[in-house]
């Protein structure tokens, strides 16, 4: 049998799909090496699922952040609504006061 170090660089040299093959067809590998082997796979299986965990959080994280700003914005344009509403209320009651006058003066005018 050979070393285990030995073993994971033909693992590392031949790739992961090369190894996978050989394993199926029961070929280059003794019993003793095959576990040695299947344990290098599932340390590239297990790295691959970090990687891809550390991306999708990342994503998240991101998603998260442009969801805090647009949250933010709102708040914002909800105060400068309201802001805006009240003057609408005053114009609207400066015109009818405007109007009123103007009805009265129309009715007194000889």
């Amino acid at each position: 049998m050979r070393k285990a170090t030995e073993l994971i660089a033909i693992c590392e040299r031949d790739g992961e799909e090369s190894i996978k093959k050989q394993l199926i067809e029961r070929k280059r590998f003794s019993h003793d090496e095959r576990s040695v082997v299947e344990e290098w796979l599932r340390r590239k299986e297990e790295e691959r699922a970090l990687s891809s965990s550390s991306i999708r959080d990342a994503r998240e994280e991101e998603t998260l952040s442009i969801a805090r700003e647009a949250n933010s914005i709102a708040k914002d344009a909800l105060a400068i609504a309201n802001k805006n509403e009240r003057w609408a209320m005053y114009a609207a009651i400066i015109a009818t006061v405007a109007a009123i006058i103007a009805t009265m003066a129309y009715i007194k005018a000889p």
